[in-house]
């Protein structure tokens, strides 16, 4: 009577089981959930839909063929980040052949691929396209290197259902532009196309302009060097699109009055735009949600003067020439701000100045007037620890916080740091993500005791003095 008791029991559980694991999708809870028992162990088996490997040889394709049999998606990382600065060799490692092979020959469940920072051959492509081409919606070979338009063009001829080509920042040879003209004449359900930050030069407009026509869901679009004015009618053609990035403006800026953009943008990337032509932007910057001025040409003032005319803007990216002042605008007039990425600027610029730089005082400002920043990546010039007290006092939804100190000043307002850093930790307590690069003296042992006291919910942790850096998994 009880074993019928315990085997009506367990049922009742697989079946309650069954139906809540195909909404468990953090993987941590996953994982949780698999060490339960054999019977959860091989629930998660055949549910899991993603994976991500942080590094390609910690595990072996058939391994994880057996572990997750019906995967839908898989993101694979190669090289460390050091890469990304040539602080490793190119032939290091993370091919990402072997993979490419158990792939075609099982994972028939397989619709996405992400590759991070790996070696991608056009045999591997020319595989991929023949054996899952099929079924292929997402590709992405982000910041990866080894293979040329010759591998793109089979993806092109043989992905007629992909959704999403990325290549941004790879490392691609270029023999001929016919991968983009296969792309535009086999593809309808494109919907983002990206080979931002790559040497790829002979784009006709004609296949962009047919590839508008032809993939009425294309919503974003980032490519490299083209001049604006020769994609008047690929604006006019991509009616649906929400975010472009790139292009470049070489002409006399009074022509650049005939350039109208889709009504539906509402992320931008500006690369090479200077003060002359920003009343391109001015018309649509109201709507504007996303902004990327990495590459834009723009001092402080310019950035003043376009910040303060986007109201809705929830996520910008741009360098430290923005300044306190440009942070002040932010305050003011961007108050639905979630993401907020500044980066160091070029020193050969001469933009380093009172103008070009951040500090406290900028910090003071934007964490007063954006109170749903949720990502905050900064080079500052100067800090104090009332800066980082403001911080927890007014980002409570901050998930992700990293500030790097640089070198440029002798003397910093306020070291040590350690009130401010116990500040922030207390008070952003959704906080998941935090790196420190300081300089001697940024942190006592009395700091690093409090953030080992106040993180509890940090996972992932970078600590250092710039530019050196430990790193730290949680």
């Amino acid at each position: 009577m009880m074993e019928d008791r315990n085997l009506r029991r367990t049922r009742v559980l697989d079946v309650v089981l069954d139906c809540v694991i195909p909404y468990i999708h953090d993987p941590k809870d996953r994982d949780a959930v698999s060490q339960v028992c054999r019977r959860w162990h091989e629930l998660d088996s055949l549910t899991r839909k993603h994976v991500t490997i942080a590094l390609c040889y910690t595990t072996t394709p058939a391994r994880l063929r057996h572990r997750f049999p019906h995967l839908e998606s898989l993101k694979l990382k190669g090289k460390p980040r050091a890469a990304m600065f040539n602080l490793i060799p190119e032939d290091w490692g993370g091919h990402v052949t072997p993979w490419v092979k158990e792939i075609s020959q099982y994972f028939d469940c397989l619709k996405s691929l992400h590759f991070r920072r790996m070696i991608v051959k056009d045999s591997d492509l020319e595989l991929l396209a023949s054996s899952r081409g099929h079924v292929l919606q997402g590709l992405k070979l982000d910041k990866c290197s080894g293979f040329s338009t010759d591998g793109l063009y089979y993806i092109g001829r043989s992905c007629r259902n992909l959704k999403v080509l990325l290549l941004e920042e790879s490392t691609i040879l270029e023999n001929d532009g016919e991968w983009l003209h296969e792309l535009a004449l086999n593809n309808t359900a494109l919907e983002t196309l990206n080979f931002y930050l790559t040497d790829i030069a002979d784009i006709k407009i004609q296949d962009l302009e047919l590839l508008a026509r032809n993939c009425p869901n294309l919503v974003s679009v980032k490519l490299t060097d083209c001049e604006i004015l020769d994609l008047v009618n690929f604006f006019r053609y991509a009616s649906s699109l929400e975010e472009f990035c790139g292009g470049t403006y070489n002409e006399e800026p009074e022509r650049y009055s005939a350039v109208s953009l889709p009504a539906r943008l509402c992320q931008l990337g500006l690369t090479y735009i200077g003060k002359n032509e920003l009343p391109i932007v001015f018309m649509f910057a109201a709507g504007l949600k996303k902004l990327d001025l990495l590459y834009a040409m723009l001092d402080t003032e310019d950035h003043c003067m376009l910040i303060q005319r986007c109201p809705n803007l929830e996520v910008l990216e741009s360098r430290n020439v923005i300044g306190d002042r440009g942070l002040e605008v932010l305050g003011r007039c961007c108050r639905r701000l979630k993401r907020l990425r500044i980066e160091r600027g070029d020193d050969d610029q001469g933009m380093e100045d009172e103008e070009g730089t951040v500090s406290h005082r900028g910090l003071i400002a934007l964490s007063q007037g954006c109170p749903e920043l949720e990502y905050l990546a900064v080079y500052v010039s100067d800090i104090t620890n009332a800066s980082l007290e403001h911080i927890g006092t007014h980002l409570k939804n901050l998930c992700d916080f990293r500030l790097v100190l640089l070198d440029h000043e002798e003397k910093i307002t306020d070291l040590p740091l350690d009130n401010g850093v116990r500040a922030l930790l207390r008070g952003c307590d959704k906080l998941r993500r935090f790196a420190l690069y300081l300089r001697r003296g940024g942190l006592t042992d009395v700091g690093l005791g409090y953030i080992g006291q106040y993180s509890p919910n940090v996972r992932w942790m970078l600590l250092g003095k710039w530019p050196t850096i430990m790193m730290i998994n949680q």
